[in-house]
């Protein structure tokens, strides 16, 4: 395929592609080139410009320059055109109306000629395409009771569902999916790909790309600056230094071996659950019969499948939610009926599993949501300092190490990456003791992952408890001092990192535990 290219026309091509907000500019210049039959993979890091060259391509947003070819046609897109010329697009802040069920979205994206059919025979073609890719759909669940990963499997199939698609756009979209639905999403692409659709993947998990994608353009400060062809062989450390520059590619470091051992007998208690029971949205019991320790000094790792109740538990734990039963100790004192202020006042923070939905309010700038439960107020008078405020977030070296934005944006405006860098640094710019963090590098390229993981072993240096929720099973194991893991409503652990194997975490994961003569096996087929 690759050697006849020079020859073929497009399916989608850029041309000068340019976009401005004022005066900063999110693209410059993007020559661009997708092919029939082909996965053309879009690197780079938080902030390069990724997401802003896709919305322009699916024609949420207008060019400020340059033009767009389909087919070899210059063609003016707008969302409605796009769909027009075959194009579909899963996007990284999902497009689904929450109070609908996962049916009614789907039904919402099919074109008018295709409103007719019955509700029965859409839901037949749901069931058969969650079969076929291996991504499981309720379409009678309502979407705000989904999370993060469930809806991305919506989102998925509603573009399945068009059947003029013929060019897929993939934003980030295996940052909430599991290991499991990952291997079934690269399996899916490639399926498509065979069956003739041409798709643009932009992630930051370079194995996927490098295992599915025909070709790899890397996006630096809005500009690309390289193009590699799999005829012509990918190399995983030239692609990162390309995307993150030779020095910050050099620094990433492993964590297992970075780590020390910890002294969990001697550690002073953080946070002690006794027989807590977690209830969901509709008042069931989700999770029953929690015995759980965090010390101080800590990283206690929760493993599980997306919707397991990781959401229910930290929400209960920062005071958003009340338990069925049980009681929570913090630093000694019974917490269990205390209001989220008096978590906060105690020293509680937490990075929820969405940010850009739980943290972040329209039109305020990112240093007015850093003082939303993170940096200290200053007053002035009756009012509010913001120049001492923002001089000290400007000084922060936090704030640098992060790589939050110019703090007088609007965080509404930016990409996911930089929401979760700003939203991390406003958790722990105070120095918790104890952070409740959801799934901390979700969606962040490798630089900004490994600033994270630092940033956590420095607080935990520091004698701050840190439960950690991922469903990244080498995240877990390099971070955690210990590991538990959320399966058929209960709470399994503990396991220690070094003492276990990913495949017993993630066997206990999809199937529970019932008795110890079951874990042996685990461990046995293990090795």
């Amino acid at each position: 395929m690759g050697s006849d290219k020079k020859e073929l026309i497009p399916i989608l091509e850029t041309v000068g592609l340019t976009k401005k907000f004022g005066d900063f500019t999110a693209n410059s210049d993007i020559c661009l080139k997708l092919y029939e039959n082909s996965i053309h993979a879009l690197c780079g890091e938080n902030g390069a410009g990724k997401s802003t060259l896709m919305k322009m391509l699916y024609g949420v947003y207008k060019p400020t320059s340059g033009k767009i070819l389909i087919d070899g046609k210059e063609t003016e897109i707008t969302p409605q055109k796009a769909m027009e010329c075959g194009i579909g697009m899963v996007f990284q802040d999902f497009r689904l109306i929450p109070a609908f069920t996962a049916l009614e979205n789907i039904m919402l994206a099919l074109p008018k000629s295709e409103t007719h059919r019955k509700k029965s025979e859409i839901k037949k073609k749901i069931a058969e395409l969650s079969e076929k890719y291996g991504i499981p759909v309720d379409p009678d669940r309502y979407v705000w009771e989904m999370d993060l990963g469930q809806r991305q499997r919506v989102e998925i199939v509603k573009v399945l569902m068009m059947h003029n698609t013929r060019i897929l756009i993939f934003d980030e979209p295996t940052s909430v999916l599991t290991y499991n639905e990952v291997k079934a999403f690269i399996e899916m692409i490639q399926k498509l790909r065979e069956n003739g659709y041409s798709i643009v993947l932009i992630t930051h998990k370079l194995n996927e790309v490098m295992s599915c994608a025909d070709e790899i353009s890397v996006l630096r400060h809005g500009v690309i600056t390289d193009n590699f062809k799999r005829e012509d062989g990918f190399d995983k450390n030239t692609i990162v230094s390309r995307m993150m520059g030779e020095d910050t590619a050099h620094r990433v470091m492993n964590y297992r071996e970075a780590k020390k051992h910890f002294d969990y007998d001697n550690a002073p208690d953080c946070l002690v659950c006794r027989e807590l029971s977690l209830i969901d949205d509709h008042g069931r019991c989700i999770i029953g019969g929690i015995n759980l320790t965090v010390k101080q000094g800590e990283i206690l790792g929760v493993a599980g499948i997306s919707g397991r109740g990781q959401k229910e538990l930290v929400e209960t734990l920062f005071g958003l939610r009340i338990s069925l039963s049980g009681t929570t100790e913090y630093m000694g004192t019974n917490i269990t009926k205390a209001g989220i202020h008096r978590r906060i006042d105690a020293g509680m923070a937490l990075i929820s599993e969405d940010p850009k939905r739980d943290n972040v309010v329209p039109g305020m700038s990112i240093y007015e949501h850093m003082v939303l439960a993170g940096a200290p107020i200053r007053t002035k008078g009756l009012g509010i300092d913001w120049n001492i405020i923002k001089e000290e977030l400007n000084n922060s070296k936090l704030v640098h190490t992060l790589g939050v934005p110019d703090i007088n944006r609007n965080l509404a405006t930016l990409s996911g990456g930089n929401i979760q860098r700003t939203v991390l640094a406003r958790a722990i710019i105070k120095a918790p003791k104890l952070l409740l963090a959801s799934y901390p590098s979700r969606g962040l390229d490798i630089g900004t992952v490994d600033i994270v993981h630092k940033t956590l072993i420095e607080l935990k240096k520091h004698g701050s408890a840190i439960i950690l929720i991922s469903e990244d099973l080498d995240e877990l194991f390099d971070m955690s001092d210990r590991l538990c893991v959320i399966a058929d409503n209960k709470i399994y652990g503990d396991f220690i990192p070094d003492e276990t194997t990913p495949i017993e975490i993630g066997e206990i994961m999809l199937g529970g535990v019932k008795n110890d003569s079951e874990r042996n096996d685990i461990v046995k087929a293990a090795g």
